[in-house]
């Protein structure tokens, strides 16, 4: 009995270590390196997806882009994209692994949002070219209208013909951008990776966003919207400034007026101090980007006689903001925030 007895108890004890070894089986050094591994669809920052795109039967996405139709019957594996804000785009929906290069950035201002800037780490800066274009290896190029040109990365008819997809961001196609376009942008993208749920909800984000802005300004009268001036650059006594597009929408939604709204038929134009004097704006926005500074564009308004009246100058009511935020990608939200905030502050002295 006592050998029976024995031998059970030897038997049980083995089988609990058994139990136990199978339970602490995936903390083992492979299987951890294993699970940290970031796959094709995942961004470290974001919320990994509920299944590896890539893996899924593909079958057929069409996008009506403009005029052009895309039509995809596979995955994109690799994307270049020629603007900052493209990429932006695609990290924001998990899809960094699939960046195979983005633009050199064309002034100091053109950095990753911070929150970004780890996914941005690895991927591959290359000079504007068609020849890096097809040596970076991506079978889809995102980029304005103006990159799809043969001085520029290169025409649709040059990227086609090697087989490579083009998607124009929308705004740059549209007669006057507005934020509707970022979103059709995001939308299309969600589409071509099957990512619709995070395109859905990054969309949203941003919509709530805009929409809790316009409630806050809400209460305030027509007569009493603040007149916006946008000084882009200048150039001796000739200034360049905007007409329509997303940074005049912007100014729109955040409650304000842009002063030189629909001065011209094109988004950007040239115009002269005398247009600042005649429409007396309340702030003046410097564009931040490029090689002439905005501590040169301060200076270049603070100095002129002319100038001294206008209550923007007079108050020194300005804002700076980077030319990125004000272009084509998920950062339109919040320059639209921070457009209002500056307009109206008292707006937002209890949220």
């Amino acid at each position: 009995m006592k050998k029976v007895i024995f031998l059970l108890l030897a038997l049980v004890m083995a089988l609990n270590l058994a139990a136990c070894g199978g339970k602490d089986a995936p903390a083992d050094g492979a299987s951890a390196s294993m699970e940290n591994t970031r796959q094709p669809g995942a961004s470290e920052n974001h919320a990994e997806p509920s299944a590896d795109p890539a893996k899924e039967p593909y079958g057929e996405v069409v996008i009506q882009n403009g005029g052009r139709t895309i039509a995809f019957t596979e995955m994109p594996t690799g994307v270049l994209c020629c603007h900052l804000y493209a990429a932006e785009n695609m990290v924001m929906l998990g899809l960094a692994d699939y960046i195979a290069a983005k633009n050199v950035p064309g002034n100091a201002a053109e950095t990753p949002l911070p929150e970004l800037a780890s996914d941005f780490e690895g991927i591959p800066e290359i000079e504007r070219s068609h020849e890096n274009a097809i040596a970076s290896g991506a079978d889809l190029i995102i980029g304005q209208v103006s990159a799809f040109k043969e001085s520029a990365w290169g025409s649709y008819e040059m990227f086609e013909d090697k087989g490579v997809n083009c998607y124009t961001i929308s705004g740059t196609l549209a007669e006057d951008e507005t934020i509707e376009n970022v979103y059709e942008d995001i939308e299309a993208l969600g589409r071509i990776f099957k990512v619709e749920d995070r395109a859905e909800s990054l969309i949203q984000q941003m919509k709530d966003r805009v929409a809790a802005v316009q409630d806050a300004v809400s209460g305030v009268a027509e007569a009493d919207k603040v007149r916006v001036f946008v000084l882009d650059s200048f150039n001796g006594n000739e200034i360049y400034t905007t007409s329509a597009g997303l940074q005049s929408n912007l100014i729109e939604l955040a409650g304000g007026v842009n002063c030189t709204r629909n001065m011209a038929d094109s988004r950007w134009f040239n115009t002269s101090v005398e247009t600042i004097v005649e429409t007396n704006p309340d702030i003046i926005i410097f564009n931040d980007y490029g090689s002439q500074s905005v501590a040169d564009k301060m200076a270049f308004v603070n100095s002129n006689p002319a100038l001294q009246d206008v209550p923007a100058v007079r108050n020194q009511n300005y804002i700076v903001i980077p030319l990125v935020s004000v272009m084509q990608d998920i950062r339109a939200a919040s320059a639209c925030e921070t457009f209002a905030q500056s307009f109206y502050p008292d707006c937002f002295e209890t949220q």
